[in-house]
C-alpha cells in the first residue's frame, strides 16, 4: 500500500517539478508561480497512467532485485513511459531533442518513487540493540 501511495500521490508531483525545472533551464517559463500552481492538477491528470505503469514495474521487481538495481530499472521504465506518453498524447510534431529530454521527467520520477518505496524501516533490534518483544 505504501508503494502505491508513493507512486500515485508523490510521483506526478515529482515529475511536474522536474518538468518545470527542465522548462526553466531551457529558458521557458509558463506563468510563473500561478502557472506552477495551476499546472499541478494537469500534472496529476496526465501523470497518472505513467505513474501506475512505474508502480506496477516496481511492485513486480520488489522481491526479485535489490534496491539500487530496482531504482535504475524504474528510472529506465519511467524514461520510456514518459516518452511514450508524450508521443501518444501530442498532436503536433515535436523535435527529437525535446522528446528525448522529456524522458528525464519520468526517469527522475520513477527513480525517486522506487527509492522511497524501497526504504525499509529499521527494526527495534537495530535501533535499540535489544531484541523486539
Amino acid at each position: 500500500m505504501k508503494r502505491f501511495l508513493i507512486f500515485l500521490l508523490l510521483g506526478p508531483a515529482v515529475g511536474f517539478t522536474v518538468f518545470e525545472l527542465r522548462e526553466l533551464v531551457s529558458g521557458k517559463t509558463i506563468g510563473g508561480a500561478p502557472g506552477f500552481i495551476m499546472g499541478l492538477p494537469f500534472a496529476y491528470w496526465f501523470g497518472l497512467i505513467p505513474s501506475l505503469v512505474m508502480w506496477l514495474e516496481d511492485w513486480f521487481l520488489e522481491d526479485r532485485m535489490r534496491l539500487w538495481p530496482k531504482v535504475v530499472t524504474s528510472a529506465v521504465v519511467g524514461y520510456a513511459v514518459s516518452i511514450a506518453m508524450m508521443l501518444i498524447w501530442t498532436a503536433v510534431p515535436i523535435p527529437l531533442r525535446q522528446i528525448l529530454t522529456f524522458g528525464i521527467v519520468g526517469a527522475v520520477q520513477g527513480a525517486v518513487c522506487s527509492w522511497l518505496s524501497g526504504i525499509k524501516p529499521k527494526s527495534r533490534a537495530d535501533a535499540t540493540g535489544a531484541m523486539p518483544e
